[in-house]
Formats: structure tokens, C-alpha cells, sequence
């Protein structure tokens, strides 16, 4: 009637959709406030009071990945707008007729002003 292909078949289809079934219904983490929150924030839940006391760890992985993704977005924005004004701080130095060079220079100045001992040290040696 069934071949032994056909049942181990059936026994595999019927364990592999038992376990992905339990997987889904069991709900074993218990979120914490700022899981909580994340759960808000992503999306899945309304408010913090509708937040089950347990959610399944799937759907915990989710919403961490979410943030995570977020939080990553946000980060090269600010990157981004960063750079911006670190460019128009830049040349407006520049107009101005600052440089790194200039600066260095005025301080080597300033230093050997201040320090006449320290040049003539080095030559003692």
C-alpha cells in the first residue's frame, strides 16, 4: 500500500510543519522596557501596555533587526550632515586665509619665543 519512501516522506513533512508550527506559537522572551519600546517603535505593537507579557523570539529578532536597521540609517545621515558642515567650515577658513600650515607655523613661533632654551638644548648634545 505505502512504499517506505512515501511514509518517510509524510514523516518528515509532518514533523518539519509541527516544529515550524510550535516555533511560531511558542513565546518564551520576556521583553524588558527598552524591548518594549523597540516593539512600539518598530511597529508591531500600538502602545507599550498592549506589549504581551511574552513574545516569541522570532519576533523579538525582528524588531531588534528593524532597529538595528534604523539606527544604522540614522547614523550615516548624521555622518552625512557631519561631513557637510566640516566642508563649509573648511572654506570659510579658507576665505578667511586660515591653514593648518599657517598654523603650525605660528605656534613653532610662539614656542620658540617662549622657549629660547629649548632650541639651543638640542645643539648640546
Amino acid at each position: 500500500m505505502f512504499n517506505k519512501a512515501a511514509m518517510v516522506g509524510a514523516m518528515v513533512r509532518r514533523s518539519f510543519g509541527t516544529t515550524q508550527l510550535m516555533r511560531q506559537t511558542i513565546k518564551n522572551h520576556e521583553p524588558n522596557n527598552l524591548e518594549r519600546k523597540m516593539l512600539v517603535w518598530s511597529g508591531k505593537y500600538k502602545s507599550q501596555a498592549e506589549v504581551p507579557s511574552f513574545v516569541s523570539q522570532e519576533e523579538m529578532e525582528r524588531c531588534r533587526n528593524k532597529m538595528r536597521i534604523r539606527l544604522a540609517n540614522i547614523m550615516i545621515g548624521l555622518t552625512a550632515i557631519g561631513c557637510a558642515i566640516m566642508i563649509y567650515n573648511g572654506k570659510q577658513a579658507a576665505k578667511r586665509g586660515e591653514s593648518v600650515t599657517k598654523m603650525n607655523l605660528d605656534w613653532h613661533k610662539q614656542f620658540n619665543e617662549s622657549n629660547p632654551d629649548a632650541k639651543a638644548a638640542p645643539a648640546t648634545k
